[in-house]
């Protein structure tokens, strides 16, 4: 996968796993026009189905979607260190250390969301070097694979994403291996 593409391909599932708010969605022409120039067929077809898909739902039905998978279902929630530790003092090691690694690679967010905020992490990936992109998502990977297998069965909207997402991290170089440890 090429810069361009993987800035395009991060910074696009970053926007489309957020908050789908009026604004979100009158960016919809934007985004889908960034996402026609993705060369990876497999991830620009999947994020065009989702696009494709979220806009036959009316702008208060994808909201209670969001929410209902996100915000309310602690096993699909948008957090992955919470797959790891939940709410215990471990959980803040990790987020304390995934701050340090935005901010020794120039990236400063807000304190508005938690570090481990799924698009915030793929909003860092957009923007960063191809080392520090993979090292965000090594120790998270079997996460995410999890939070896509949850997806899938609740056959939510969203689980097309994460798929999309599995397949740009193997194209960077992440895989897990048949032990569950993973490789770069």
């Amino acid at each position: 996968m090429n810069t361009t593409d993987r800035q395009i391909t991060f910074s696009a599932l970053s926007y489309l796993l957020s908050y789908p708010d009026e604004e979100w969605r009158a960016e919809h022409p934007e985004w889908k026009d960034l996402i026609n120039e993705i060369e990876n067929q497999h991830i620009r077809e999947k994020l065009l189905h989702f696009v494709k898909s979220s806009a036959c739902f009316s702008p208060q039905a994808l909201i209670e979607h969001y929410v209902y998978t996100f915000d309310f279902g602690k096993k699909t929630n948008m957090y992955v260190t919470y797959f790891n530790s939940g709410e215990q003092r471990e959980r803040g090691i990790e987020l304390l250390q995934l701050k340090n690694t935005y901010e020794q690679s120039g990236f400063l967010p807000t304190d508005k969301e938690l570090p481990d905020y799924l698009p915030l992490m793929l909003e860092f990936a957009a923007i960063a070097e191809m080392k520090e992109a993979k090292s965000i998502f090594e120790k998270y990977l079997s996460n995410l694979r999890e939070l896509t297998s949850r997806l899938d069965q609740n056959q939510s909207l969203y689980a097309v994403l994460l798929d999309a997402l599995l397949t740009a991290l193997e194209e960077i170089g992440l895989c897990e291996s048949s032990e569950g440890a993973v490789r770069t």
